[in-house]
Formats: C-alpha cells, sequence, structure tokens
C-alpha cells in the first residue's frame, strides 16, 4: 500500500456558512479529483481533517469544501477566511461509479452533510443528456438544516429533486418525514435503477429496505463510508470494516459487498 504524506498547500478564496455549523469554502488551484473520492486537511496542532470535494471536477481552476462543525479540528477549520492557506494531500480511494451510469436511471440519496460527496455527481451530471431519468432524494433534521439551496432549486428544472425534514415549519418547501418515506410514495424502475447514497450510516439499512421493497437490489446500491477515516492511507487502521481498510478499498462500496461487514 502506498504510503504518502506530501502535502500541498493551497488559499481560501470564499466562504460561505450554509448554516450556523457548515460552511462552504471556495479553494484556489487545480485538484483533480473523481466525485466521491476524499482528501485529508492538515490543520496544525489539531489534527487532520477528511473531506470529499464537492465541486464540479471539470473545474480545473479552483475547487470546493464543505465542512461540519463537529469537533476542535473541524471547528478550527469553520474560523478559516478567505486568504488563509490551508494544506491538503490526497485525493484518495475509490469513487462514485460514474462509468456505470450509463442509460441507468439515476437515483441519489443525501442525508445531511452527506450531500457533500454527492454534489459533484450532479454537476458532472448537469450537462450529460444519457440518463433516463435522475431523481435525488435529501433529508435534513430541520428547514435551517437544508443545504445547497440555490443547487437544488437549480436543479428542480432539469432532475426529480425531493427533500424531506424531519421537523418542519409553515414556510418550509420540504415535505415532512424521513428519506425513507420519499421513496417508499415515488414509483422507481427498478430494473433500469443506480443508486448512490451517503448520509449517516444508520440510515442505510433503512433506506436500502425500502428500495428493496421498489425491486431494487441491493446490488444496484453504492453507499459511502467516508466518516469511518482518519489518515486515509491506511496506516492507523481506524477505518476497517471487517476485511475492508475504507481509506483503500473505498470510501464507495457496492451494497452487497459490504453489507455483512459493517458491523464487524
Amino acid at each position: 500500500m502506498q504510503q504518502e504524506f506530501t502535502t500541498t498547500e493551497y488559499e481560501i478564496i470564499d466562504k460561505e456558512m450554509l448554516t450556523d455549523d457548515v460552511a462552504l469554502f471556495q479553494i484556489k488551484g487545480r485538484l483533480d479529483f473523481k466525485p466521491g473520492q476524499f482528501v485529508e486537511v492538515t490543520m496544525p496542532h489539531f489534527g487532520n481533517i477528511t473531506l470529499a470535494p464537492c465541486s464540479n471536477p471539470a473545474d480545473k481552476k479552483e475547487f470546493e469544501l464543505c465542512v461540519r462543525a463537529v469537533g476542535n479540528t473541524s471547528d478550527a477549520f469553520l474560523k478559516l477566511l478567505p486568504g488563509d492557506k490551508i494544506n491538503l494531500r490526497g485525493p484518495y480511494g475509490n469513487g462514485w461509479p460514474t462509468n456505470k451510469l450509463f442509460r441507468h436511471d439515476l437515483i441519489i440519496i443525501a442525508g445531511g452533510i452527506g450531500f457533500a460527496s454527492l454534489r459533484s455527481v450532479v454537476f458532472d451530471l448537469e450537462d450529460k443528456i444519457y440518463f433516463s431519468k435522475v431523481r435525488i432524494f435529501s433529508g435534513f433534521k430541520k428547514p435551517e438544516d437544508v443545504l445547497f439551496k440555490a443547487d437544488l432549486q437549480r436543479w428542480q428544472k432539469k432532475f426529480k429533486v425531493s427533500v424531506a425534514v424531519e421537523h418542519i415549519d409553515s414556510n418550509s418547501r420540504a415535505e415532512r418525514g424521513m428519506i425513507t418515506d420519499l421513496i417508499e410514495k415515488t414509483r422507481l424502475n427498478h430494473q433500469k435503477s443506480l443508486v448512490l447514497m451517503c448520509g449517516p450510516e444508520l440510515m442505510y439499512p433503512h433506506c436500502v429496505e425500502a428500495l428493496n421493497r421498489k425491486g431494487i437490489l441491493s446490488k444496484q446500491i453504492y453507499v459511502s463510508l467516508e466518516r469511518r477515516m482518519e489518515c486515509g492511507i491506511g496506516l492507523c487502521q481506524h477505518c476497517s470494516c471487517g476485511k475492508y481498510l475504507v481509506c483503500h478499498d473505498g470510501p464507495v462500496f457496492r451494497y452487497d459487498q459490504i453489507k455483512d461487514e459493517l458491523n464487524k
């Protein structure tokens, strides 16, 4: 296994607070990545943070990283401002199987910050015409937690977009409920569908069960386990998932191949 700690310095050129604890950073410089791959950003005095680039992979002048404050390292990242520099290494890992999507109905299921990993896939699809249908299901806890609102509004003009919110208010355009509720009420072509799913791992078996009831098999479903990763190159072993190392063998897996390893 290759061990590579070489980092590259980049400059933050813009920062947008999407919610109270989630920021979207625009980074100057070229990063050649495939949707679903990840990078490791080094925060001095704190540690590393694993992030999936969430911008259009075709853009070779800049890229974007979405960060949620969930601990000391991500808190420190969220305090950075335009003009600050970051050091990162990567990209690493196996991304989403975009080479297998031709002539399939694509179903994108994103829970919370998991949307960041899938956003680059949707950007990649916007100018393509070889998909019969693209459906986007996204779920959040509260209306104020909804991410990438401008993107969702734009994508509604081309794709089928549904947003579910667990705790809703009267001003929200989202539907009350869970992502599984959206799946249950939608007619899906089980023979042609491929599913890309990213979010809390707790949601995976529930969504898979809902999809299975629609006739979509586990071998048609791909999930990302990027939340498990730490060092990114297989040294620390903290991302082990049964017989797999997420940073080396993933982070994207076909669900039928990983499901029996998830609790090991």
